[in-house]
């Protein structure tokens, strides 16, 4: 067990360091795991942690390759692609579109929080829920978090950003890039593709529709704010529109629906039984267990013919 807990601890601080978070994100994390008991399955550690480790190392390795992968598809995207709608004009003529009661008021510490919250927000409110839920020993849970907050939106969402093109608020504006980004023409061209819908907003929402369903009042309010928080953030640097605001939460709310009918099928329930079956035996062969019980049972055997 003690070589297990520091595998946990190890993929753990390797996620952390994927994007070098600091300090504000690890307390994001910590405080996160606060109440967790409330949510937590019935079973033992021994029990849960062998399996688990290797499903959250694996979503750790798609996790560690998924931004370069993504700087791909996107090089792609801009080769090759002649998007079949340009919604840059279309989108800009519509009033108010741009959220631009969200920017009233701008102090420099509050543009500065709002970027830290963006430039992060994207992959720690998902890490922040499907580590808490390794830590609920609940496949079901881990299953919800990892599918509708990333493993099902990348695949499904590439037909939008493949057919539809529209930009940033601030680049189809030719305003300041409010994240002070130091790219050239050609890289503001590239990174501000991909908007339609929000990414941004559709992890950080199908975190919010999870996370509003745990016991735990503390959890709830902390991750559900942070989550909120997110989807400001796009419209107070200027970056999405409030259409594709809107859909990215549409989005995401089809996501959560999704991955509730796989985890709800007969397949994932077998596939559920079948990893705390094989976790009872993992800890049964760790602790030793099985070989007390049999030999319990052969001491009782032999004093029973001895009587």
């Amino acid at each position: 067990m003690a070589l297990l807990i520091a595998a946990a601890a190890a993929i753990i601080f390797a996620i952390t360091r994927v994007e070098n978070w600091g300090i504000f994100c690890l307390l994001v994390l910590a405080l996160t795991l606060i109440g967790v008991r409330k949510d937590a399955k019935a079973i033992s550690w021994a029990h849960f942690l062998p399996l688990g480790l290797v499903m959250l190392f694996l979503f750790y390795l798609i996790y560690h390759y998924a931004n370069p992968m993504w700087h791909r598809v996107i090089g792609y995207q801009t080769e090759n692609l002649r998007h079949i709608f340009n919604w840059n004009k279309s989108f800009n003529a519509i009033p108010l579109n741009d959220a631009p009661f969200f920017r009233l008021w701008q102090p420099d510490w509050l543009t500065a929080f709002f970027r830290w919250v963006y430039n992060y927000g994207f992959a720690l409110s998902y890490w922040v829920c499907v580590i808490r839920a390794f830590f609920t020993k609940d496949v079901q849970k881990f299953g919800r978090y990892s599918l509708a907050g990333y493993l099902l939106q990348v695949p499904l969402i590439l037909p939008f950003y493949n057919l539809i093109l529209l930009q940033e608020v601030w680049y189809v504006q030719g305003t300041p890039d409010l994240l002070a980004r130091d790219l050239t023409p050609e890289q503001q061209f590239a990174t501000a593709l991909n908007c339609f819908p929000s990414m941004h907003t559709s992890i950080a929402f199908a975190g919010f529709l999870l996370v509003i369903r745990e016991k735990s009042l503390w959890y709830r309010w902390w991750v559900g704010s942070y989550c909120i928080l997110i989807i400001i953030s796009t419209m107070y640097l200027n970056i999405h529109w409030i259409i594709d605001v809107l859909a990215g939460m549409a989005f995401a709310y089809g996501c959560v629906k999704l991955a509730d009918w796989i985890v709800g099928t007969s397949g994932y329930a077998a596939f559920a039984r079948s990893f705390e079956a094989l976790g009872g035996h993992l800890q049964r062969r760790i602790t030793g267990t099985g070989a007390r019980q049999a030999s319990a049972s052969r001491d009782a055997k032999q004093n029973s013919l001895g009587g």
